[in-house]
C-alpha cells in the first residue's frame, strides 16, 4: 500500500499565494492574476470548474474568468450561472454553499442546479477592502463595495473547505482588482495630462509671439489661466500699414472645451479681420459662425477694435466688460456697449462706436479675470480698484501697464487660488509719425512711376528742367489743315481735325505717307 502525503491547507494556500504573486510580478495583465486565482480556487476545492464574476458600472455581474479543473479557459459565453444563488449571496453578502437537496423548490425550473447538471455550488462574494472613517471621536466602519464573486460548482460535495483559505484568495481577487482598477486611472489620467499639455502648448503657440512696435503706437498682452488651459484669448491682427486689429475675448466656461472654442475664435477672427471689413461686419460673421457649428450652450463675450495711426478707435464690445482709456490728465474713460455676445442668437445685430485717442493715452482690454479676483477676504478687485490702478500709473511705456496690472492684481489677492482666466491687452498711443509714415506726396509718386515707364534714351537738351527726348513733344500743322501732335517714344501722333475727333495713326504709316524726313532728323538730334 502507498501512502499519499496531502500537504495541509495551510501549506497550499502559501503556495497558491506564491505563485499568485509571482504571477502578478511576472504579468502586468489583469486577466493572467485572476486566472491564477481561480485555478487555486479549484484545486482548493477540488472542484470541476471555476468562474469569477466582476461588477460592472450598471451593477451587473459579467463573466471574466472560467477555467475548469486541468487549467483549461473556457468559453465564456458557454458558461452557466446559478441565477437564484447569485442573487442570494450578493443581498447578504456571505459565502454560500447549496446542494440540490438543500435547493428551494419554489425556484423556477432554469433558475434550479439540477438543470445545470450539477450536485452542489459554493459561492464567495469579493468584497472591497473594508474602510474605516472618523466621525468626530468614532471611528465607524461602512459596507465595502461588493467587486465581483467567486463561483465553484462540482456534482458531488464539497468536502474539507477551509474557508480561511477560500477568503484569503477573495481578498487576493479584491487586492489585484482594486490594484488594476488604480493602475488603469493612473494610466488615464496621465494620457489626458499629456493630452492636456499639448493642448496648452497648442494653445500657447497661437497666442502672438511678437506684438506691434510701429512708431504710432505700442501694444503688448499676457494670460493667466486658471486651470491648465483657459478659456481666454487675445490676438493683434496687422489689417494695412495704418491699421490694426485688436482682439480680447472669453469664453464661458474653464479648461479645454473652452481652450477649444478659445482658439477657433481666435482663427475666425484673424481669418475675417483680415478681409478688411468694419468691425460690426466681422462680429456679426463670428456670431453667425459660431451660432451654426457650436453648441447652444457654448457663447464668448468679446471686445474687438480696429486702432488706425491717427488714433481713431472703432471698436464693437459684445457682452464684455468695458476697456479702458487713461487719459495723459489721469482721467479714466469707459468703452461700453449694449450687444449680446457672440454664438447666442444668429440674427443679433451688432453697433460699432468710435472715440479718439490722444498722444500719449494708454488703452486697457481685459477680461472679468481682473475685476472678479479675490483675496482671503473673498473681496473683489472690481472695476473701481482697476481704474485706480490706472489713475495712479506712473509708468512711461505699455510694458509698465501690463506689469503694473498683473503686480497689482497679484498684490491684492494675497496668494489667493485664481478663479478665474486672465487675459490683458494694453495699448499706448505716441501719435502719427508722417517722416516714418509710407505715404508718400501723389505729385512724387506719380514722377517716379513716369520715370519706370519711361526710360531715359537719347540726347538731352540743356534746359533749366530736363525732360528725356522719349517723352518729347512736337506740334506742327499737315497740309490739308489737320493739327498734328506727335509723340516720340510711343510710336503714335494724334491728328485733330476740324470736323472733330481724334485718331491715333502709327509713325510707321506717316514715315511712309512723308518720307519720314522730320522724324529722322528729330531722333538723330539735328533738330
Amino acid at each position: 500500500m502507498t501512502l499519499i502525503m496531502v500537504p495541509p491547507p495551510e501549506t497550499q494556500v502559501e503556495h497558491h499565494l506564491g505563485v499568485l504573486a509571482r504571477t502578478c510580478v511576472a504579468r502586468s495583465t489583469l486577466e493572467d492574476a485572476l486566472t491564477t486565482i481561480v485555478d487555486a480556487a479549484i484545486e482548493l476545492t477540488h472542484a470541476q470548474q471555476g468562474v469569477l464574476l466582476l461588477a460592472k458600472s450598471s451593477g451587473k455581474l459579467e463573466v471574466t474568468v472560467a477555467r475548469d479543473a486541468q487549467r483549461v479557459s473556457l468559453p465564456l459565453h458557454q458558461v452557466q450561472t446559478s441565477s437564484a444563488v447569485l442573487r442570494r449571496v450578493m443581498g447578504s453578502r456571505r459565502e454560500l454553499i447549496v446542494t440540490e437537496a438543500e435547493e428551494d423548490s419554489s425556484l423556477a425550473p432554469q433558475a434550479r442546479i439540477g438543470t445545470l447538471g450539477l450536485h452542489s455550488i459554493l459561492v464567495i462574494p469579493v468584497d472591497k477592502l473594508p474602510l474605516a472613517e472618523a466621525l468626530d471621536a468614532t471611528v465607524a466602519g461602512r459596507q465595502s463595495e461588493l467587486l465581483g464573486v467567486l463561483y465553484l460548482d462540482s456534482c458531488w460535495p464539497f468536502f474539507h473547505l477551509d474557508r480561511e483559505a477560500l477568503r484569503m484568495l477573495t481578498r487576493k481577487v479584491a487586492m489585484v482588482v482594486e490594484n488594476a482598477a488604480l493602475f488603469a486611472a493612473l494610466c488615464e489620467k496621465a494620457r489626458l495630462d499629456h493630452e492636456v499639455e499639448i493642448t496648452r502648448q497648442i494653445q500657447r503657440q497661437m497666442q502672438p509671439v511678437q506684438f506691434p512696435r510701429v512708431p504710432e503706437f505700442e501694444v503688448t498682452g499676457f494670460t493667466v489661466e486658471c486651470h491648465a488651459v483657459g478659456g481666454d484669448c487675445l490676438d493683434v491682427v496687422k489689417l494695412s500699414d495704418r491699421c490694426h486689429g485688436l482682439l480680447v475675448g472669453d469664453i464661458a466656461g474653464k479648461g479645454i472645451p473652452a481652450s477649444l472654442l478659445a482658439s477657433l475664435l481666435q482663427g475666425l477672427f484673424v481669418t475675417i479681420g483680415a478681409l478688411d471689413l468694419p468691425p460690426q461686419e466681422v462680429v456679426s460673421r463670428v456670431n453667425r459662425y459660431l451660432c451654426e457649428r457650436s453648441p447652444e450652450d457654448w457663447y464668448a463675450t468679446l471686445f474687438y477694435a480696429i486702432l488706425d495711426s491717427s488714433g481713431r478707435l472703432d471698436y464693437v464690445n459684445a457682452g464684455h466688460v468695458p476697456a479702458l482709456i487713461r487719459r495723459c490728465s489721469g482721467r479714466v474713460e469707459t468703452l461700453e456697449s449694449s450687444n449680446f455676445p457672440v454664438g447666442m442668437f444668429s440674427d443679433a445685430q451688432y453697433t460699432c462706436r468710435t472715440t479718439q485717442i490722444e498722444v500719449g493715452d494708454f488703452l486697457l482690454i481685459y477680461t472679468d479675470g481682473i475685476p472678479e479676483a479675490k483675496n482671503r477676504r473673498s473681496e473683489f478687485f472690481g472695476e473701481a480698484g482697476l481704474r485706480r490702478l490706472l489713475q495712479e500709473f506712473p509708468g512711461q511705456t505699455v510694458d509698465d501697464l501690463a506689469e503694473a496690472v498683473r503686480a497689482g492684481v497679484r498684490a491684492f489677492t494675497e496668494g489667493a487660488p485664481q478663479s478665474d482666466d486672465i487675459a490683458v491687452l494694453a495699448v499706448h498711443y505716441r501719435g502719427a509719425n508722417l517722416s516714418t509714415s509710407s505715404v508718400r506726396p501723389a505729385r512724387a509718386m506719380r514722377a517716379a512711376k513716369a520715370r519706370s515707364k519711361y526710360p531715359l534714351v537719347g540726347r538731352i537738351r540743356p534746359t533749366k528742367l530736363e525732360i528725356p527726348l522719349s517723352k518729347r513733344t512736337d506740334h506742327g500743322t499737315h497740309n490739308d489743315g489737320t493739327r498734328i501732335e506727335r509723340h516720340y517714344g510711343c510710336g503714335h501722333e494724334r491728328r485733330d481735325r476740324v470736323g472733330g475727333g481724334k485718331q491715333r495713326v502709327p509713325r510707321e504709316d506717316q514715315r511712309a505717307a512723308h518720307g519720314g524726313e522730320k522724324e529722322d532728323r528729330l531722333e538723330r538730334g539735328e533738330c
